[in-house]
């Protein structure tokens, strides 16, 4: 092992000499030396190894390095850099000492490692050969460039990010001089970053907008970012572009505010469809506005037209209604048989007549009528209900299966004459059957709505034309078969649509129909609301 000849050279070594003053300020500056190498050895943040320059083979290498590596001091010591696993990527032990002697210098940068802990780090290394004493060494010198490697990438990505973003990204110093224009800055305003890099900002700013970028200017020396805001800047061709811009300060290592950062996005686009937004919108509520007086208008007409059809077609009725009696009453024998079926036909007519001008009045009203809703319980309103046919259903065999109900939030008048409706269709389309069977009862709950169901045995309909079942005048079966207006189903719809909720139904000929209603669940009214 190569060692310092110096570090030897000590007044004990010559006790037959009577050294100098000089001599021992030399020896005293040597050894001061040796001790100043040996700590800044023992003490520097970089690894140092100290090789045999003959072989290559490490003599020394510093705890730096040691804590670096993982490895034992033991397992260094003797060995050639290229035989540490850490350093197998440095060059064949011979072929870097052919360097070092040629050149006297050997440098690798970046260079990957593998701690014992199997950690990754990047170093730079760097070998000299130097005499020392009668002796040459090779110092090699290992530097952790980890961190420094990880913020170059960091620079590389920001820079690659900023490179190929669409938005703007530009930066100035304090006097509003473009420093860095990207790509998107190019697209959105026109200007190459030549043109552009060394020039005022103020070239993209129009003249009625010059104080705005000089109160930015001041806000950012006063180290404020600048949020979100919209404005106008122009481009290349002198056009107008609404941009949507963030403005931040940069800061020097030392924390000084050296320029500030924009990042513009054009939002031209956004601008103008927002505008044709807002025309839609005023074309949208004036015309909303004249529909509603079309509508004002034809509810005064329909006003107009019940009140005609509550007056002036039920006055004429109620005289033939009334005559008809009377002829029947005093007929005698002066009216054959066949007149006396004219009457009977005349005043069925009549009285039906009288029951659709009833249904359409009921229809018109329901069309404005206000919902005044309440908790309802619907056993006692299906109860209430049912006791209003005994007098109808006395003499027919039905068999009634009436399931508990849920109470529901809803105009208790208007959901009774839905409830008749529908009963009154079941009742009436089982009245062909021996045993006719009617069942209502509610699905299982839903956490929206309540869904109640009336279902019979009777003759059904042809689901292909189930669609027709709720509109006016509507009907699938003729007169002859079951009477009817034709308005009692569209009433339902109207009453079920007013509280929110839906109507539906199945069925199937021959085969019976269930028909559905939802009433959506709300919380009871509070007082005053």
């Amino acid at each position: 092992m190569k060692t310092n000849p110096l570090k030897s050279l000590t007044p004990k070594h010559f006790p037959s000499v009577s050294l100098s003053s000089d001599s021992v300020q030399v020896a005293e500056a040597i050894k001061a030396s040796e001790l100043s190498y040996r700590r800044l050895f023992e003490t520097t943040n970089d690894g140092i190894l100290i090789l045999d320059a003959a072989t290559g083979r490490i003599n020394h290498v510093n705890p730096f390095l040691v804590n670096l590596l993982g490895f034992p001091r033991e397992e260094i010591i003797g060995k050639t850099v290229a035989e540490l696993s850490p350093l197998q990527d440095v060059e064949e032990n011979q072929v870097m000492l052919q360097r070092l002697q040629a050149d006297g210098y050997v440098r690798y940068e970046d260079l990957p490692m593998q701690t014992k802990d199997g950690r990754h780090v990047a170093m730079e290394f760097v070998c000299n050969v130097y005499q020392a004493g009668l002796a040459k060494v090779i110092q090699c010198n290992v530097r952790d460039i980890t961190e420094r490697k990880r913020a170059e990438m960091a620079v590389i990505r920001l820079a690659a990010i900023v490179a190929s973003s669409d938005d703007a990204i530009i930066g100035i110093d304090l006097d509003g001089t473009i420093t860095s224009w990207n790509n998107g800055a190019e697209k959105i305003f026109g200007y190459s970053a030549c043109e552009m890099s060394g020039t005022s900002i103020m070239r993209l700013v129009p003249a009625s907008r010059h104080h705005e970028e000089e109160q930015i200017l001041k806000k950012i020396k006063r180290g404020e970012n600048m949020d979100h805001f919209e404005t106008e800047r122009q481009n290349k061709k002198g056009k107008l572009i609404s941009i949507s811009v963030t403005e931040s300060p940069i800061k020097n290592r030392a924390g000084k505010i050296i320029g500030a950062s924009k990042v513009a996005r054009d939002i031209t686009e956004r601008i103008a469809a927002e505008k044709t937004i807002r025309l839609l919108n005023v074309n949208l509520e004036r015309r909303v506005t004249e529909r509603t007086a079309q509508m004002k208008l034809a509810n005064k007409d329909l006003e107009a037209f019940s009140y005609s059809i509550s007056h002036d077609l039920r006055a004429p009725l109620r005289h033939i209604l009334s005559y008809v009696k009377r002829l029947q009453q005093e007929k005698g024998e002066s009216l054959s048989e066949q007149c006396d079926d004219y009457l009977t036909k005349i005043f069925k007519s009549a009285k039906w007549m009288e029951r659709l001008i009833e249904d359409l009045l009921n229809f018109f009203r329901l069309g404005g009528a206000g919902v005044a809703k309440k908790k309802v319980s619907l056993d006692d309103l299906v109860r209430e209900t049912l006791d209003d046919f005994q007098a109808e259903t006395k003499d027919r065999h039905i068999a009634w299966q009436i399931h508990s109900l849920p109470p529901v939030m809803a105009d208790r008048s208007l959901l009774k004459m839905a409830l008749v409706n529908l009963i009154s269709n079941a009742v009436k389309f089982t009245s062909a059957r021996v045993e006719a069977k009617i069942e209502i009862g509610c699905l299982p709950r839903k956490s929206d709505e309540t869904v109640i169901f009336i279902r019979d045995n009777g003759a059904g309909f042809d689901p292909q034309y189930g669609g027709k079942l709720f509109g006016v005048f509507q009907r699938l079966h003729s007169q002859s078969e079951f009477e009817g207006t034709g308005i009692g189903l569209a009433n339902v719809q109207r009453i079920i649509q007013r509280h929110g909720g839906k109507i539906w139904a199945e069925g199937a000929v021959d085969s019976g129909a269930t028909f559905y209603f939802s009433i959506p669940k709300l919380s009871e009214p509070t007082n005053g609301h």
